[in-house]
């Protein structure tokens, strides 16, 4: 059935599956399932599904969901009728990016879901997602390890370029000093987390100064290690950790 609000053109089915689900979108999680249902029965059903309609995925013309694949699972739950209504699409990035525009107004997005959205399309963040498995840094910290970013601003607008499909790995000891930074980030622990992006970005200064030492880093940071975990001044840490732990100055 087709029925018009305003000026979208809204379709009722309750043909749940005629419904596809993109490979790059977010898993289904069935607490986010039970919360819908349970506002369904008090509210009813309050908003349509957004779909596309391509062959980008797989050569064959299907409809896929951008928003809504966990309201169209609480439909079913309920054998309730799904609205739905469809958007314009360019090509696979486009898809990305009006998923996560759409998804964003209902349960933001963490910057992993652009991840492992990016990933189908730009193999770099398949790259991204290993180095993120391989370590327990924050993917901010990788995607600076991998574009060579030794500053605030350059660390933090790799948040941009990952959000907007744009973040590629430009260098080549990337994989090394992941590991490298990682066995630093073990022996520091808890500590501040500003610290510990004043360790990131001085290791990313010393490592391409071509003198670092790893094994003597590692040793540094043990003999201070009281120090590292106690503090809290960005300016102080970046000043100590530049002549304690790296020997820079």
């Amino acid at each position: 059935m087709i029925m018009k609000k305003g000026f979208i053109q809204i379709a009722v089915t309750t043909n749940y599956a005629m419904f596809n689900y993109l490979p790059m979108n977010r898993t289904i999680d069935s607490k986010q399932v039970e919360s819908l249902v349970e506002s369904i029965r008090e509210m009813g059903v309050t908003r349509q599904v957004i779909c596309i309609k391509t062959n980008c995925i797989d050569g064959e013309l299907k409809t896929y969901i951008i928003d809504g694949q966990h309201l169209v699972h609480a439909c079913q739950r309920e054998g309730l009728p799904v609205e739905y209504r469809y958007i314009d699409i360019k090509d696979e990035d486009d898809i990305v990016r009006k998923m996560a525009f759409y998804n964003n107004s209902s349960k933001s997005w963490k910057l992993m879901d652009y991840v492992n959205a990016w990933k189908f399309i730009h193999p770099d963040y398949l790259t991204l997602k290993k180095y993120k498995e391989l370590y327990n840094l924050e993917p901010l910290m990788i995607a600076g390890i991998c574009n060579n970013a030794d500053s605030y601003n350059g660390v933090y607008a790799a948040s941009d370029l990952i959000k907007n499909g744009e973040f590629r790995i430009t260098n080549k000891n990337a994989a090394a000093m992941c590991k490298d930074f990682s066995d630093l980030f073990i022996k520091i622990g808890r500590a501040d987390r500003w610290v510990k992006h004043q360790f990131l970005r001085v290791f990313i200064q010393a490592y391409n100064s071509k003198n670092y030492d790893h094994k003597a880093t590692l040793q540094n940071v043990d003999d201070n290690i009281a120090t590292i975990k106690a503090m809290t001044d960005v300016s102080v840490a970046n000043q100590f950790i530049q002549k304690k732990v790296f020997n820079l100055i």
